[in-house]
């Protein structure tokens, strides 16, 4: 039995990638998708890929998205009172 291995880790990519290429090249469910984000910092690449890990295809996709994601808007825990004297 001949085992495909690839190794884990990104592979760098020329170009940056576009909002709708996201989910096709990176998995960002990935428990290691920081590490390797640091690793693409590190070695100064513009853009990379998960594809060739051998992780990729390890965890489910993310659905597509239609947009920029929506920011959240946190309730706070009060209103912030002026300081005497400031």
């Amino acid at each position: 039995m001949i085992r495909d291995h690839r190794p884990h880790g990104p592979a760098p990519l020329a170009r940056a990638l576009s909002f709708e290429e996201v989910a096709q090249h990176r998995n960002l469910r990935c428990g290691l998708y920081a590490i390797c984000l640091e690793v693409v910092v590190r070695r100064g690449w513009a853009s990379f890929t998960c594809q060739p890990c051998s992780l990729w295809h390890r965890a489910r996709p993310l659905p597509a998205a239609s947009g920029p994601a929506q920011v959240l808007e946190l309730p706070t825990r009060g209103r912030l009172r002026a300081r005497a004297g400031v």
